[in-house]
C-alpha cells in the first residue's frame, strides 16, 4: 500500500517545477489564484472589480481607486526578491523532509546567506500561522523534551538543556501518527503546561501522558486523561510515536542545521513550526508546495524586524548620536 501511495502522490521534479514557474508572470498568476481563489477582493472596500496597472505590478479598485500589489498585506510585502526565487525557496524547503539551511538555500538560488535566512524565517511564520488554525484531536500523546546541545537537537533528562519543549502528537484510528505540535515553554510546570495544551489540543480529546504530576489537571480542563505510570507499564512503548517524532526533530536540527547556536536558539520555535508543517503533510508531497503558497498568501505581514525582535530606532536619537 505504501508503494501505491508513493506512486499516486509524487511531487513535481525540479525540472517540471522550473518549467511550470519559469517566468515572473507565471508565478504572479499562480499567487493571484491562491490569494484570491474567488477573484480579486479590494483590501479596502471588499469589492471584486479591479484594473491591473501595467508595468507597476499593482491592481486598482474600480470603485474606491485603492491600489494594492499582489504581495501587499502578506508575509511577502515589500520584498524585492523575484517571485521565481520565492517559489523555488518554497519548493526546496517543503519537498525535502530534511528542509534546507540558509547556507544551502543561498547556494542553490544565488543570493546572500542573510537574505536566505530572512526568506526561510518568513516562510516558517506562514507555516506557523497555518498550523495554528488546527488543533490536535482524537487520541493525543503528550510529552516534554529538551533542546539546546551545540551539535545535536538537545540533551536527555529534565532540566539538563536550555530549551524546554512540549510535544503533542495525534493518532489515527489505526494507532499511526497523524499530526504533531511543538511548543517552547519557559518552564515545565502546571502554570505553563495547561495554557499550552489548551492551545494545541481540542477539548474532549483523549490525552496520554507519563506520570508527571503537572498533567493531573487535564481532567478538569475537559480532556480524558490516560496517565501512564512507569512502574506499571513501559512508557517508551506506550508513547512510542511521540518519541519517534522528537527523535526526527532532533535529527533535523543536528543534521540540516548542525545544531542551533546562541543566535539561532531564540528562533527554536520557528524551526519546530517548520518541522510540524512538513510532518503534518508528509503523506501528500504532491500538494505541499501549493498548500504552502496558499499559507504564504494568507499570512499577515512579518518583517525582518519582527524576525529579529529589533526595536525601531528613533530618528531623533540618530540625529543626536550623529
Amino acid at each position: 500500500m505504501s508503494s501505491n501511495r508513493k506512486s499516486r502522490f509524487q511531487p513535481l521534479s525540479i525540472l517540471e517545477f522550473q518549467q511550470c514557474f519559469a517566468t515572473e508572470e507565471a508565478c504572479a498568476r499562480f499567487l493571484f489564484e491562491k490569494r484570491w481563489p474567488k477573484g480579486w477582493a479590494c483590501p479596502r472596500c471588499g469589492r471584486s472589480k479591479c484594473y491591473p496597472i501595467e508595468g507597476r505590478g499593482l491592481y486598482e479598485c474600480a470603485y474606491c481607486r485603492y491600489q494594492a500589489s499582489l504581495t501587499a498585506g502578506t508575509v511577502l510585502q515589500g520584498t524585492r526578491t523575484p517571485l521565481r526565487l520565492w517559489f523555488l525557496a518554497i519548493f526546496l524547503m517543503v519537498t525535502d523532509k530534511r528542509g534546507i539551511s540558509s547556507v544551502g538555500l543561498a547556494k542553490q538560488i544565488g543570493i546572500s546567506q542573510k537574505q536566505a535566512w530572512a526568506m526561510l524565517h518568513k516562510l516558517r511564520k506562514a507555516m506557523a500561522v497555518r498550523n495554528g488554525l488546527y488543533k490536535l484531536d482524537g487520541v493525543v500523546e503528550l510529552d516534554e523534551s529538551f533542546f539546546g546541545a551545540a551539535k545535536e537537537g538537545g540533551c536527555r533528562g529534565r532540566g539538563t538543556a536550555k530549551k524546554k519543549v512540549l510535544v503533542g502528537l495525534s493518532l489515527a484510528g489505526d494507532g499511526k501518527p497523524r499530526h504533531i505540535r511543538l511548543q517552547v515553554l519557559p518552564r515545565i510546570d502546571r502554570a505553563h503546561l495547561m495554557p499550552a495544551i489548551e492551545g494545541m489540543v481540542a477539548a474532549g480529546a483523549t490525552v496520554k501522558t507519563d506520570g508527571l504530576r503537572s498533567y493531573l489537571a487535564l481532567g478538569d480542563k475537559g480532556y480524558r486523561h490516560d496517565r501512564i505510570v512507569a512502574a506499571r507499564t513501559d512508557i517508551m512503548e506506550e508513547l512510542r510515536w511521540i518519541h519517534v517524532g522528537i527523535s526526527n526533530m532532533k535529527a533535523l536540527i543536528g543534521g540540516t542545521y548542525h545544531g542551533l547556536g546562541a543566535a539561532d536558539g531564540k528562533h527554536l520555535q520557528a524551526y519546530l513550526d517548520e518541522f510540524a508543517y512538513r510532518y503534518d503533510r508528509r503523506h501528500r508531497p504532491d500538494t505541499i508546495f501549493t498548500r504552502c503558497v496558499v499559507a504564504v498568501a494568507a499570512c499577515p505581514v512579518w518583517t525582518y524586524r519582527d524576525i529579529t525582535g529589533a526595536k525601531p530606532v528613533c530618528k531623533k536619537t540618530q540625529l543626536q548620536a550623529a
